[in-house]
């Protein structure tokens, strides 16, 4: 994607998410190139005034790192899990979701896999509790 004028850009962070790759192919006439999916969520408490409740709600949020080919598409995602499994937060830019809910990552795919990503370690109350 090529921006040809930028006047906002979404930043995204993201402490734990569901890593995917997907290879290139196509599916009912539509072909797809190679990419990896992020899938993470947030969950709210939002009262019910029809049962006086207070209910969990859950908002998904489904990322798309495209990718040149397979073999790099396998390789950022284990790069992802990796960092994941680590305690970092990966930042990068967005759009916003399409019509499928899905948010294409605009940061190169390639930053994923340089020591350069913009992370941060966080530390959990729980974790902290656990020492």
């Amino acid at each position: 994607m090529e921006i040809l004028k930028e006047e906002f850009t979404v930043s995204y962070s993201v402490k734990f998410a569901l890593v995917r790759s997907s290879a290139s192919g196509s599916f009912e006439g539509n072909d797809y190139s190679p990419s990896v999916r992020l899938i993470s969520q947030n969950v709210y408490e939002v009262e019910n005034s029809k049962t006086d409740n207070i209910d969990d709600s859950l908002q998904i949020a489904t990322f798309k790192i495209e990718c040149p080919d397979n073999e790099t598409a396998g390789k950022v995602a284990k790069s992802i899990k990796d960092r994941i499994k680590k305690g970092e937060v990966l930042h990068f830019a967005g759009s916003l979701p399409n019509d499928s809910k899905v948010i294409k990552i605009i940061t190169p795919y390639d930053t994923f896999l340089s020591d350069n990503i913009a992370i941060a370690k966080t530390e959990f109350k729980e974790d902290k509790k656990a020492k």
